[in-house]
């Protein structure tokens, strides 16, 4: 197949990407390890139980795993009975032995057949059609068929919203800088959910869980003491009680983050080249996890040639502190990075909006009056747009009429001043710019940004309403907006009228805004800069603080000393009247 590019701009792309990247970098997509199995000691199947050290339920856990590992091996569906028989009884074992081993319980050899033969029995539930995370676990015992229900415990998530539950193996990733695990008490896994009904939400999200096989706590019959599948937050708690001894749950608060890396084909390119071909759920707003009163809202918004994933090795480091998830709760703003930024930001602006009333349609949760927005790249530009009055500077920035004077469809007109014309939005008080181009970068003037700037590919509708748009009023618009609709590149030019007039408007004296700002490295007629943002472009002189990290612009969020930042000014964010 032949290219549609000459061959230059060919070569330029990889540039253009490399120059301009907000902060995502390609990552293949893989399968996810599957837990490592505790080797059984198939001795004991020759071997009484009495000839065996240890308790009687030991014995029995052990003759269970050892036979169910043999069936799993041969494909039989009874190997499920076996795995709950081997968790059943060492568990019982466990029980036993709470009090006296506290921390060091799962270096008992019941605690390795228990979390083994639990992680086991997922799997093999699953691939045999035993077990559906929204209806219970079903296994055959000699009192013939039960049901074990499945519970969860710390999450907002409704049963039927659960698709499927996968237990952590030895996964690895070059994204997260930490992985943030615990051992102790039950099976770290990773719970797929769909969309809530909340809406706001991805069509397929993950979760992580730590998972525990036990007696019914809520069960008042002494007699009758039936097994309950917990799923538990680890980002609620910590921590479980056996037999009144509270013993260290076991948990991987990096799971669910490193599972959406490995398995997430990411469209950042496509949504950067071919804007108006961005599928819905990949842009607007959205929660990380459903909506929880009383938690304020941190709204991270990525910038050119990126996507939500360029926040994960953030939101890793953020949610491994439990004062922060005591306290906040994490959405997101993804949108297509080649069109231009205005009407992104009309679209965060209306959704904020949409979301709160949403969720707390009588506006009694005063959280939702407290957001802080943490911006990266051209990110910070639309963040700022949140917390801004517009007043006519945008508009006169490409007319020199006024705005009921041009002639243009109404449908055109209501999408155009919902762009220029705006007020700043009352709920968003704090705003965290991270290498920010206020003023813009030198790069988009350059070649590579010019050429970059030409293969943003514009919808047919879009440019004809343009066209119709000019030739009904002509000499009525500035070069920048006569040329074409300004892109994403387009108004990064530190000459473009609508950046200079986006730079000048004064934020609301309320909102509180921070710096986070790249350096280190030496620009070409723009002195100190992270690569792509000059730090004279990056400066805002009304912040409240800034902090200079010496990082190229494509791992500022990565970088510790700006997570550190980040949560020094979340903390500060807490501590606010």
């Amino acid at each position: 197949m032949r290219s549609r590019h000459p061959p230059l701009v060919v070569i330029a792309i990889p540039f253009a990407f490399v120059l301009f990247t907000g902060c995502a970098s390609i990552l293949g997509t893989g399968g996810w390890p599957s837990p490592r199995l505790t080797t059984p000691d198939y001795t004991i199947l020759s071997e009484t139980c009495s000839e065996r050290p240890g308790s009687l339920e030991l014995a029995q856990a052990n003759i269970a795993y050892a036979k169910a590992m043999k069936a799993m091996e041969r494909g039989e569906v009874g190997c499920v009975d076996l795995f709950f028989q081997a968790a059943q009884f060492s568990w019982y074992d466990i029980q036993s032995n709470a009090h006296d081993h506290g921390n060091c319980l799962h270096e008992l050899p019941s605690s390795q057949i228990y979390h083994s033969a639990l992680q086991a029995l997922i799997v093999q539930g699953q691939h045999h059609n035993r077990f559906d995370p929204r209806v219970g676990l079903k296994v055959q015992t000699s009192d013939g068929w039960i049901n074990i229900p499945c519970h969860f415990d710390g999450f907002s998530r409704e049963p039927e919203d659960i698709c499927s539950i996968v237990t952590v193996g030895d996964y690895a990733t070059s994204q997260l800088n930490q992985i943030y695990r615990q051992k102790g008490l039950g099976v770290p896994a990773v719970v797929q959910c769909r969309s809530s009904s909340q809406g706001f939400q991805h069509q397929q999200t993950f979760f992580v869980a730590t998972l525990l096989l036990r007696i019914d706590q809520d069960t008042t019959s002494p007699g009758n003491q039936p097994f309950v599948l917990e799923s538990i937050n680890p980002l609620v708690y910590s921590s479980v009680a056996v037999n009144e001894a509270t013993l260290p749950m076991a948990f991987d608060t990096s799971a669910a983050l490193a599972r959406t890396l490995n398995t997430t084909k990411r469209n950042y390119v496509k949504a950067f080249l071919q804007p108006g071909n961005v599928v819905p759920d990949e842009e607007g707003l959205f929660m990380l996890e459903p909506y929880v009163e009383g938690k304020i809202p941190v709204v991270l918004v990525h910038g050119l040639l990126s996507d939500r994933l360029t926040w994960a090795n953030l939101v890793n480091e953020i949610r491994a502190r439990p004062w922060f998830n005591d306290r906040f709760q994490i959405w997101g703003f993804e949108y297509p990075t080649g069109k231009p930024f205005l009407p992104s930001a009309a679209l965060l602006r209306s959704q904020l909006t949409q979301l709160c009333q949403r969720v707390d349609p009588n506006d009694t949760d005063d959280a939702l009056k407290q957001i802080v927005l943490v911006g990266h790249s051209m990110g910070g530009l639309i963040s700022k747009l949140q917390v801004s009055n517009s007043e006519d500077k945008l508009w006169n920035a490409i007319s020199n009429r006024r705005f009921e004077d041009v002639s243009m469809p109404p449908r055109f007109r209501e999408r155009l001043a919902e762009s220029a014309f705006f007020e700043s939005t009352s709920r968003v008080n704090r705003v965290v710019y991270i290498g920010t181009p206020h003023r813009g970068s030198a790069l988009a003037n350059r070649a590579v940004g010019r050429i970059g700037s030409l293969l943003i590919e514009q919808q047919e509708e879009v440019k004809l309403a343009h066209r119709k748009l000019l030739d009904a009023n002509p000499d009525t618009f500035s070069y920048e907006f006569t040329r074409r609709i300004p892109n994403s590149l387009d108004l990064l030019e530190p000459d473009s009228p609508l950046l200079c007039a986006i730079n000048g408007l004064p934020i609301t004296s309320q909102v509180h805004t921070h710096s986070i700002i790249g350096s280190g490295r030496w620009m070409l007629g723009n002195g100190d800069s992270d690569g792509v943002v000059p730090v004279s472009s990056a400066i805002q002189v009304t912040a409240d603080s800034e902090k200079y990290v010496s990082e190229k612009h494509v791992d500022l969020t990565r970088d510790p000393s700006t997570i550190d930042e980040v949560l020094r000014i979340l903390r500060e964010h807490c501590q606010s009247p």
